[in-house]
């Protein structure tokens, strides 16, 4: 995820985070799992008071075996919709898309060069000095769908959008974990985060029963649980002050992120016509693909590189998902001003159409 400031909320709000899949008007403008948001940070030490929902889950001594076919599909994960080298490793700002620079994916990150200090990725490979290597599988697991560090402090829902993660099943995590087991070890010291004053982790609730396979015997099933693998709504749905959903705006864009390098709305996803109804599934695997729509290209905050990783079933399973969610009238269009929504009643690229 790529660090982002979020303008389109109240001040009180702002925060960084990640953008997530389509634009609006001709093209997709920012994404959801990437660096325009800093997912995660599991490794990090904390600071400040928080609010959760819930309470800390013991750790437990389970241990996921690898196999070939959990190797497997956790590099598929890892490098596809979870996007998570977006984020824990430096990225290559000079190529399309910002992919990660080679032979550093999963050593983590420090922000603070982008005007955010304390904000950290924290390193994931198996270095034991610096990075995951004595961290117990149960620790990585925890962090990732329960939001909390292997230390036992929360983690920024800004940063790490395990609200959605909780969605994934135990084979799926396993295979993740059984992954970042298995990449090489890189020795890269990092800062420790800094977490905000009076942290808001309302998804931070233990998972103490079994999360197993979804359903996914239609092409719409399977794309509505890679959609909460890839976090779109994490980008896509505005929030209020507790990070919750904002009702009837569920995948209507219109966050302003903006980071040193990029700026741009976050996209109505909705089959609405302000939104991708002018889409096809054609144009769709496309963008995913290049990152562009036609002559256009989107913005990096849109991790467009890491999902035109995944296989075109996955792709065409996501949009055909997305064609079945109820259209939302919001019109956000990045080639056009910031101004004030009436519908949404933020600022964000093309609010006077609204």
């Amino acid at each position: 995820m790529r660090v982002r400031t979020y303008q389109s909320e109240p001040p009180a709000l702002a925060k960084l985070a990640l953008a997530s899949v389509l634009s609006a008007a001709l093209a997709l403008s920012v994404g959801c799992p990437s660096k325009g948001a800093l997912r995660g940070n599991p490794a990090a030490e904390s600071s400040g008071s928080s609010k959760t929902a819930g309470k800390v889950r013991p750790l437990t001594d389970r241990k996921f075996q690898q196999t070939p076919e959990r190797l497997a599909r956790g590099r598929y994960l890892v490098n596809g919709i979870g996007e998570c080298f977006a984020c824990h490793g430096p990225f290559n700002l000079n190529a399309p898309g910002w992919p990660p620079v080679r032979g550093k994916e999963g050593s983590g990150f420090d922000f603070s060069s982008w005007g955010t200090a304390g904000v950290v990725a924290p390193n994931l490979t198996p270095d034991r000095e610096t990075g995951a290597g004595t961290w117990s599988d149960d620790m990585l697991a925890r962090a990732i769908r329960e939001g909390v560090a292997h230390d036992g402090h929360l983690l920024d829902p800004t940063r790490m959008p395990y609200e959605f993660y909780r969605s994934m099943s135990d084979e799926d995590l396993a295979s993740i974990i059984v992954y970042l087991r298995s990449i090489s070890p890189i020795r890269n010291a990092l800062p420790p985060v800094k977490t905000p004053e009076n942290l808001v982790a309302p998804y931070a609730v233990p998972i103490s029963t079994p999360v197993p396979q979804p359903d996914i015997s239609t092409p719409e099933k399977r794309g509505a649980y890679l959609v909460q693998l890839g976090a779109c709504q994490w980008c896509h749905t505005l929030r209020d002050a507790n990070r919750r959903l904002l009702s009837g705006l569920e995948f209507g864009g219109g966050d302003l992120i903006a980071n040193p390098f990029s700026q741009a709305s976050s996209a109505n996803l909705t089959p609405d016509p302000s939104g991708i109804s002018y889409y096809d599934e054609a144009q769709f695997l496309k963008t995913m693909r290049t990152g562009k729509v036609g002559a256009r290209k989107i913005s990096p905050n849109m991790p467009w590189w890491f999902f035109g990783q995944m296989n075109d079933d996955d792709l065409k399973a996501i949009f055909a998902y997305l064609r079945t969610l109820k259209p939302v009238h919001h019109r956000v269009d990045s080639t056009e001003a910031i101004a004030y929504c009436r519908i949404c009643r933020r600022k964000h690229h093309g609010g006077a159409l609204n």
